[in-house]
């Protein structure tokens, strides 16, 4: 259960919306609002009657400032990826498959914790490349930053896939088969894809460590710090295509467990980490999170062999990696620095032979701070909080 001092929350929602989804277009303003409202409601309003809120929202203000409360803006360019894969240990063989996504360039602004980033797809920033074919994609990651939390949140949803990797053990055999795949299996224009899920992490030593000083901009880590990290994971990833994810011409290199035309995933386990900020001279950084998780995951779907297609079922354990960094420069008003995460996931299908997707966003901030109050906002997060306190009361 949250405390009050956390209604300072930092909700990054972004959405890509590519071609092929245009009537998602409309909604992706309406979605953000929504998304952001439902999380600071249902987010804070457990608790927050229980105390008043904090100075500093809780902070040691010798290793963190908070400026929750300041008008913080924006311009960053983003690059989301996703892929899957197939790994054969045994034979030494993988293939990978991703899809043709491009560099987003945008604006952004962050106030009492609600954030909003709008980024568009320029074409001078993105040059087309038509051996990869072309892909279409609804693309939401939310990564939300609290004082004593950080939770990720993404619905990914995509079509059109090209093999991007590709390793296989007999060096005389790579050359053919890359050939092949160049002239007409490297592209897949038919296969989908689709992502849902979520990870939360508890931050421990949260009195001395901020993820929101790196990652959302609005608070600055003055000295050096870290914290252990625990959480959990739940997610759910569905693959579809017309032909099996292996080519024909590749299939003596690849376990026939791998073989898959169709298939879901759904894996959930328990979170493991630590993350710690390094500052030198208050205003240089380098932030690094690591967390490993363990669960089960159970993989349902349709094997493709020979022309003749079997159902599939396992349930194996499963891993789930998490990692972040950031580097920059950081003070009471600017900031300029990169941010990176990244969430891995892989399955043992049989012994020796694993399914695999990988999640995650690579980006480049300029921010501002402005001494600026918005009384619009300021009013609604006020009502908003003096309802939660008088809560307990009226009961």
């Amino acid at each position: 259960m949250m405390c009050s001092n956390d209604i300072v929350n930092a909700v990054l929602l972004r959405i890509r919306v590519g071609p092929g989804y245009p009537a998602l277009r409309s909604s992706v303003h309406g979605f953000s609002a929504a998304a952001v409202f439902a999380y600071l409601v249902l987010g804070t309003s457990g608790s927050l009657g229980a105390q008043p809120t904090l100075p500093n929202a809780g902070y040691d203000s010798s290793y963190v400032i908070d400026y929750g409360r300041l008008l913080t803006m924006r311009l960053y360019g983003s690059n989301k990826f996703n892929s899957m894969d197939l790994r054969d240990r045994r034979k030494d063989s993988h293939i990978e498959y991703s899809p043709n996504t491009n560099v987003n360039l945008g604006v952004g602004a962050s106030y009492r914790g609600a954030t909003l980033n709008i980024g568009i797809g320029f074409p001078f920033l993105n040059r087309p490349d038509t051996s990869k074919g072309s892909s279409s994609f609804f693309d939401a990651q939310a990564n939300m930053y609290a004082k004593r939390f950080v939770t990720n949140v993404f619905a990914q949803f995509y079509k059109g896939y090209y093999v991007s990797a590709l390793r296989v053990p007999d060096p005389q055999d790579v050359v053919p088969a890359l050939e092949d795949l160049a002239a007409r299996l490297r592209v897949r224009p038919e296969m989908r894809q689709a992502n849902l899920g979520a990870s939360m992490l508890h931050i421990l030593r949260n009195d001395r460590f901020s993820y929101r000083a790196a990652f959302n901009q609005d608070a600055w880590q003055r000295r050096s710090a870290g914290s252990w990290l625990v959480g959990g994971y739940l997610g759910m990833q569905q693959m579809r295509a017309e032909r099996s994810m292996v080519p024909d011409t590749l299939g003596r290199w690849f376990d026939p467990v791998l073989s898959f035309r169709r298939m879901v995933l759904v894996d959930a386990g328990a979170m493991f980490g630590y993350a710690h900020s390094f500052v030198a001279q208050e205003h240089f950084f380098l932030s690094l999170s690591a967390v490993g998780g363990v669960g089960v995951a159970y993989s349902s779907g349709v094997l493709v062999s020979d022309g003749e297609e079997t159902r599939h079922r396992h349930m194996a354990p499963g891993v789930r990696l998490q990692g972040r960094a950031a580097m920059g420069y950081n003070s009471a008003r600017d900031f300029v620095g990169v941010t990176f995460v990244n969430e891995f996931v892989r399955a043992q299908e049989a012994p020796g032979a694993s399914y695999g997707w990988n999640v995650g966003n690579l980006r480049l901030y300029i921010t501002h701070r402005f001494a600026a109050r918005l009384p619009m906002v300021d009013r609604v997060f006020d009502r908003l909080e003096h309802s939660f306190r008088r809560e307990p009361q009226d009961r």
